[in-house]
């Protein structure tokens, strides 16, 4: 197969309602994403002051980097890092460049996503041949893997955790805890809900139908998130909340929509599924409850393994 090339699968359905996989949403939109970063940075970027706020890969690339300064790793001494569903596996390619010393492993559940993210790792029009080497994507589940413990010196999860089942997100934490060594570090970046509901009628029907779209069973709950690392003996953990500095990479997505839907479905050649169409409508509802003073707020954790 191509790189970047998806089968069509069917939408299931139950009763009346067209329900889609999380492999379906990841094969058929996975293609699309290209849209918002041409390296497949499947997350939101980091805005630092002095920055270009129109330069949307760029501020992608800061969001690795900053994942990548809250692992604490010495770019001099040997390391292993986990990224807990890795998606097409940007961020390890990015961390493969800054650290030449690193062995890197993605793990997926979308089989498509692991035939794609090898061939960009070692794709020679871009250079990453050299990078492929100490890069391997694996398909697997990130809330109960066959890798062996104490694997990793470091483990992350951007924009991935909220995939994980539950609200305190316990399954995906406990394999974390179980793949690290001691001492190890964790750092998860993703949308997190303030409190256990939305605030109003609206804006539960606007999160349920994100959390549909997105191919999410519920956000992790802040505060039941970070118990939950407590519990199983993280320490020194730091919660940072990031919606402004996430804020000017959203303002991108009415524009990315538009050129999108003009050139992908007006002009374009591919069968719009239900899954593409969610993932236009997904980041359209974003701002209807990741407002200031919203349900939602984007976060980065930060932990270390007892």
């Amino acid at each position: 197969m191509d790189a970047l090339e998806t089968p069509l699968a069917t939408v299931g359905t139950t009763g009346s309602r067209e329900t889609v996989s999380l492999e379906q949403y990841y094969s058929e939109a996975g293609p699309d994403y290209a849209a918002w970063s041409k390296a497949f940075n499947m997350h939101f970027g980091f805005f630092r002051w002095g920055m270009n706020a129109f330069r949307r890969e760029a501020m992608l690339e800061q969001m690795n980097r900053e994942v990548l300064d809250r692992l604490r790793l010495d770019s001099q001494v040997p390391a292993s890092i986990v990224d807990l569903g890795c998606g097409l596996g940007a961020t390890l390619r990015s961390f493969a460049r800054w650290l030449p010393l690193v062995q890197l492993t993605g793990i997926t559940l979308v089989p498509w996503q692991v035939e794609q993210a090898r061939a960009l790792n070692h794709d020679t029009l871009n250079h990453a041949s050299a990078l492929g080497d100490r890069i391997d994507v694996v398909l697997g589940d990130y809330e109960n893997s066959t890798i062996a413990p104490a694997s990793f010196d470091a483990a992350y999860a951007l924009e991935s955790s909220c995939h994980a089942h539950g609200a305190d997100k316990h399954a995906f934490l406990r394999e974390a805890h179980r793949l690290l060594k001691p001492g190890g570090r964790l750092v998860v970046a993703d949308g997190f809900l303030r409190r256990a509901r939305a605030a109003s009628g609206l804006s539960a029907r606007v999160y349920r139908k994100l959390c549909e779209c997105w191919v999410i069973e519920e956000l992790g709950q802040l505060d039941l998130f970070v118990h939950e690392l407590e519990r199983l003996g993280f320490h020194s953990i730091v919660v940072e909340r990031l919606q402004l500095r996430v804020a000017p990479s959203v303002f991108h997505i009415p524009w990315v929509t538009l050129k999108f839907l003009m050139t992908d479905v007006v002009l374009g050649s591919r069968c719009m599924t239900r899954a593409r169409w969610n993932n236009i409508i997904a980041p359209a509802l974003l701002p209807l409850v990741g407002y200031p003073g919203g349900p939602m707020i984007y976060c980065m954790v930060t932990a270390t393994k007892g």
